[in-house]
């Protein structure tokens, strides 16, 4: 849907100061790519005064949560020379990634057709162009299937014979899909986020959305499926979600990663660019407003974490059902809106009061927070997961666990570190919500 150059009266321009040129808490290289990024106040002064090695660190951060490319679009007179080159360097190993991914994505669709199941994409490729990035400058690691329960592994089988392997030392993770899927290429880490070789994942989904797992019910995501629409993605036709839906799922994804301390800053990104450039449309947001309340819910909760880092306009939908949003949520914005930002250089779990606003309960409060303070499960591998067994020797099965004992260690310093900042986050929070209650009294 185009972009409306004109706000509409229905329209409501939403976080219009743009919060990063005074966020401490990110080293100035990150806080430069996020300024430039914002919507509604972009700026890219703070670029053109990185020193080289801030430059260096501005490119790690954005190569690592997939927005290079972006700022490649959006801010390419503030690079100097040998960052537009780099970058010029990032957009063609991307697109030849891309032909490949697309290459891919035909003979997913042919394997699947051909067993006689029916599936969905989610995600990646599907995102363009509703959620504002064009398939050349979207860097996707891994392809995202949806299938019903009774095609489910049917369409494993049917990919497992086209070369892939499923990892299976992760079955047990409370997840919404199967294993990922991958071939053992023999392929390494090399330090490039843009390498063309790169495998590329599978995973299949069963479920929108896990209620057991985060206590907050969303009774009408079981209906995504039946609301599918069929889009060209790749040159063939592949089954995707319906527009409300696509926001709907790539919200109920990023707050399950803002939940569990694991936010990526471009499906932040993403969300903004598509209530941006969606405000206008009063047709969508009636549609949209047909929704359970439930999902409404949850979806302001990312929507107003999207436009609190990047503004954009929003819909007069959208700030209604922000405003409606408990105290104690709105308490946490107040306080902690840019923190999981923060969270990618400092451990802490400030999410974890989020989460605590949403539910409804004691008991799931405190199920959440044992979860969340204390891990029950190792993490899945770390490393040389793309190499087959038969050509992991003795040395490198040795620096393969080294490598895992590591980040295991590097896990739980994690953990400990963020255990008495859990409980000075809280207070802050418990303190917004009390100052709330008395303004409103």
């Amino acid at each position: 849907m185009p972009r409306t150059s004109i706000a509409a009266p229905c329209e409501a321009r939403a976080g219009s100061l743009n919060p990063w040129p005074d966020y401490a808490k990110l080293p100035p290289g990150p806080a430069a790519v996020l300024a430039a990024l914002h919507l509604s106040e972009p700026r890219t002064d703070a670029l053109t005064r990185l020193t080289d090695a801030q430059w260096r660190e501005a490119l790690e951060f954005s190569d690592r949560w997939q927005l290079t490319l972006s700022l490649r679009r959006t801010a390419r007179d503030a690079m100097p020379g040998w960052i537009r080159e780099r970058t010029d360097r990032n957009g063609a190993r991307n697109r030849e990634r891309l032909a490949r991914l697309e290459q891919l994505y035909r003979d997913l669709a042919a394997a699947l057709a051909a067993a006689g199941i029916q599936f969905l994409a989610l995600k990646g490729l599907a995102h363009c162009p509703d959620f504002g990035s064009q398939p050349e400058d979207r860097t996707q690691c891994d392809i995202d299937l949806f299938v019903p329960r009774e095609g489910l592994y049917a369409a494993r089988d049917a990919i497992l014979a086209l070369g892939y392997e499923s990892m299976d030392a992760v079955e047990d993770f409370p997840t919404d899909h199967l294993p990922p899927l991958i071939r053992k290429t023999g392929w390494q880490w090399r330090g490039d986020f843009f390498d063309p070789e790169i495998p590329v994942g599978i995973e299949l989904h069963f479920q929108f959305w896990n209620d057991r797992v985060e206590r907050l019910p969303v009774p009408d995501a079981d209906e995504f499926w039946k609301r599918r629409v069929s889009r060209r993605i790749a040159g063939t036709g592949i089954s995707v979600l319906s527009a409300t839906d696509a926001l709907a799922f790539a919200s109920l994804h990023l707050l399950k990663h803002v939940l569990r301390g694991s936010c990526r800053p471009f499906h932040v990104y993403e969300v903004a660019r598509f209530l941006d450039s969606h405000a206008g449309d009063s047709a969508f947001w009636s549609e949209w407003s047909g929704q359970s309340p439930e999902l409404r819910r949850l979806e302001a909760v990312v929507f107003r974490l999207a436009t609190a880092w990047f503004g954009g306009a929003r819909n007069a939908a959208v700030e209604e059902e922000i405003e409606r949003l408990p105290a104690a949520t709105r308490a946490w914005f107040d306080e902690f809106a840019l923190s999981p930002a923060g969270g990618l250089y400092r451990s802490h779990k400030d999410e974890l009061w989020l989460h605590v606003s949403l539910l409804k309960s004691r008991r799931d409060a405190w199920g959440v927070a044992r979860r969340r303070l204390l891990p029950e499960r190792l993490p899945g591998p770390v490393d040389a997961i793309h190499i087959p067994e038969s050509e992991i020797g003795w040395r490198r099965r040795a620096l393969k666990g080294l490598r895992y004992a590591a980040f295991v260690a590097s896990r739980l310093r994690h953990h400990a570190a963020a255990l008495p900042r859990v409980a000075i986050s809280g207070a802050k929070w418990r303190r917004r919500v009390r100052a709330g209650i008395r303004g409103s009294s």
